[in-house]
């Protein structure tokens, strides 16, 4: 998407941009959190023989938050893991249009399915309350996860839809010209590197 991110309208885009400023930041602040804690569960372990009490239980929601929002980021800079083979060999633009436009909807009609599953399972967890399930030392409530499992499975639809949009809106060739550009910078900083 990010590649026809210019042709948002301005508010929309600022926007847009806006909260992957927000989710970049929070997905590069809590992720060293988690290479830092097992640094201190193999020092507290095997140095010092004792335990870094319930960590597994503060670094579950940091986890979840972390995958989620780092899947929507992959969403939004369209940087999944795909096999489209028909790029390599189909040479029109219309038809690699259309292959990319079939595939964003197949993308949104899973996510949307998810997305309804996502809330259903916070609906519950909402529903449940005052009697949260949590963890079992530290009592923190399974909705801060589930939360996040919800809202990032949001924002990969919401990414999705609007790369549908911008698809629709630029047409075949103004898509093709965006790739070849997108493409061309990656080779060139790739060449810096």
């Amino acid at each position: 998407m990010i590649i026809l991110e210019d042709e948002l309208p301005p508010r929309l885009g600022n926007f847009v941009r806006f909260i992957i400023r927000i989710k970049s930041f929070l997905v590069a602040v809590a992720l060293p959190i988690l290479p830092i804690t097992f640094f201190f569960v193999v020092l507290f372990r095997y140095i010092l023989h004792s335990d870094l009490f319930a960590y597994e239980e503060w670094l579950m929601p940091i986890c979840f938050w972390v995958f989620f929002l780092g899947s929507a980021l992959g969403t939004y800079y369209d940087k999944q893991i795909n096999a489209d083979l028909l790029d390599t060999i189909a040479d029109s633009r219309k038809l690699q249009w259309i292959q990319k436009i079939v595939i964003q909807v197949i993308e949104l009609v899973i996510t949307l399915i998810l997305v309804y599953y996502a809330w259903l399972m916070l609906a519950d967890e909402i529903s449940d309350y005052p009697g949260w399930k949590t963890t079992i030392a530290l009592k923190i409530p399974f909705i801060i996860p589930r939360i996040g499992i919800f809202v990032g499975f949001a924002f990969m639809a919401f990414y999705s839809s609007l790369a549908i949009y911008l698809m629709l809106r630029v047409g075949p060739d103004r898509y093709a010209e965006a790739r070849l550009k997108a493409r061309q910078k990656e080779l060139e900083q790739q060449e810096v590197a």
